[in-house]
């Protein structure tokens, strides 16, 4: 790959994250348009969208379970999920 396509790859993929942001953060407005309305279904003419409540929601925090309980090493581990090369990538604009 030649420096060029990498520079050209690179600005189209910041370009694109630039418009998920964008649409995404249009969508959240939207929603919260929406919740004002309360629960319940609300269609258009092409989509619709309904809206629940959840009154309670749990959930438990297993990694704190085991410390608490002084859970032995070797069972945390046993129940450990480790991956490797793992590869990531992260795109910001470029300040000028």
């Amino acid at each position: 790959m030649t420096a060029t396509t990498t520079l050209k790859i690179v600005d189209d993929l910041g370009l694109i994250q630039d418009q998920i942001e964008q649409l995404t953060e249009q969508a959240e407005s939207l929603k919260n348009q929406i919740k004002l309305l309360g629960a319940g279904t609300y269609a258009g003419t092409m989509y619709a969208t309904t809206i629940t409540l959840t009154e309670e929601r749990k959930s438990t925090s297993w990694a704190s379970v085991a410390k608490a309980l002084n859970a032995p090493a070797e069972l945390i581990a046993k129940h450990t999920k480790v991956t490797y090369n793992n590869l990531s990538a992260t795109t910001t604009p470029l300040s000028n």
